[in-house]
């Protein structure tokens, strides 16, 4: 049987709606975060820089071809001779005194090959190659900042959506409070000012809960940016993968770390470099070259090739200058890798402590929301008995709600220092994950 065409097209429609509206999962948002985020580009492209780097600096060892072409007229008598002996046209009749103008159209093929540089080459490929595997390394480094990034950004907003629930929760609750307090009230059982206070702490209520969706609205938006999601319909899951807690010996080498001993080995590559400058350069050069005159008619070739050894007997010092200038570049980043090392150290050692203080927080939060849960029940049976003030209802309803705002802080704070854990040990935000080679 065959669709009509205003079938298909609202078929094809309601395909595209139903992709445009597939929530944002945890894991979605991680491989697209890794795709799209601006931060996740530019390593990319740093790494083509640098590989492109890499190619120039390889091309110093290949020959260099050039060619070249020159048309000139002149009377004057050096050039005139000249150009009269490459077109192979000389006349013996030439009057030196009172020459001719001529023309002469040059085509010249020229080749240069390096036979030595001092190492200047050779080290510069080395420096190249070493940072060329430190923007790799670098790019890595962002990935895994980006995935934790990533975790937590998704997190915060489950953790806002349990603040709308506990806050909601409250509103609900007081209003039918309220509602109770008032046919008390009517029936001569409650004073005004109990039913005032309820009035005061649901208004405080709905308060709260203004700003629990403000912060999910938030939340939602500081996820969008990290995807790089500039506009479209954009709905976060409600649920996020279980995973583990890595321990120190499931660790993986810190790409910051590789990246700045990489960049160690580019910096003693530089001074290398740097020193090359005392030494001479040889290399070898040929060239083809043919002369054509209009005026004289004549046509010649020649060639040339020999052997160039150049060497700075005397640069004022630059050399010794851009020696001392690497040295320091070297020392710099020996520095800067022993610094990184002991920051790195602290940050793992942060996320253990983080992740056994929210484990604690975790116990002591559910107990607490047991034991809050169980005194509003009590509470309000007794208030609607007519056996406890409006006041006792109250606060037993606030300790609720902030018990339940504590326990899904501590759980999504729990799940942020787990992967804050796997961030300082190079791993993987989800367990599904390949880890990184």
């Amino acid at each position: 049987m065959r669709k009509s065409p205003g079938i298909l097209g609202l078929w094809l429609l309601g395909l595209l709606a139903s992709s445009a509206a597939e929530p944002w999962t945890l894991e979605r948002s991680l491989d697209y975060a890794l795709a799209h985020n601006p931060d996740a580009r530019l390593a990319q492209q740093r790494i083509i820089a640098s590989q492109a780097v890499l190619e120039q600096a390889n091309s110093t060892f290949w020959p260099h071809l050039q060619f070249q072409s020159s048309y000139n007229r002149t009377d004057n008598p050096m050039m005139v001779f000249g150009s009269i002996l490459n077109q192979r046209a000389y006349d013996s009749s030439l009057n030196f005194n009172d020459v001719p103008d001529v023309d002469n159209l040059n085509l010249r093929g020229l080749v240069k090959v390096p036979l030595y540089a001092g190492g200047r080459n050779k080290y510069g490929r080395e420096a190249a190659q070493a940072n060329t595997e430190a923007a790799k390394q670098t790019s890595a480094a962002v990935r895994n900042a980006l995935g934790f990034e990533v975790v937590r950004a998704f997190h915060t907003v489950l953790k806002t959506r349990e603040f709308i629930r506990a806050t909601e929760a409250s509103v609900n609750s007081l209003e039918k409070h309220l509602a109770i307090s008032k046919k008390r009230f009517d029936g001569g059982t409650l004073l005004k000012s109990d039913i005032l206070d309820v009035e005061v702490r649901l208004s405080q209520s709905r308060e709260d809960l203004v700003r629990a969706r403000n912060s999910n609205t938030l939340a939602d938006r500081a996820l969008r940016n990290l995807l790089g999601i500039e506009a479209g319909e954009f709905i976060v899951a409600d649920t996020a993968p279980a995973v583990t807690a890595p321990t120190l010996a499931n660790a993986a080498p810190r790409p910051e770390l590789t990246a700045a001993r990489d960049r160690e080995s580019a910096a003693q590559a530089q001074v290398r470099i740097a020193r090359s400058g005392y030494q001479p350069s040889v290399s070898a050069f040929g060239s083809l070259d043919r002369d054509y005159g209009w005026v004289t008619g004549g046509d010649g070739n020649s060639y040339t090739a020999g052997v160039l050894l150049q060497w700075d007997l005397w640069d004022g010092f630059a050399t010794r200058a851009k020696a001392r200038e690497a040295y320091a570049n070297l020392e710099s980043a020996r520095e800067e890798q022993r610094k990184l090392r002991l920051a790195l150290d602290f940050e793992t050692e942060q996320a253990q402590l983080n992740l056994k203080a929210t484990n604690e927080r975790m116990a002591v939060t559910e107990k607490s929301v047991e034991q809050a849960t169980e005194s509003v029940i009590l509470t309000r049976n007794r208030f609607e008995q007519g056996l406890a003030l409006s006041t006792q209802l109250i606060d037993s309803e606030t300790a609720l709600v902030s018990a339940r705002v504590r326990r899904a802080e501590a759980e999504s704070d729990q799940k942020i220092a787990i992967a804050a854990l796997r961030k300082a040990l190079a791993l993987p935000q989800l367990d599904s994950a390949p880890t990184r080679k």
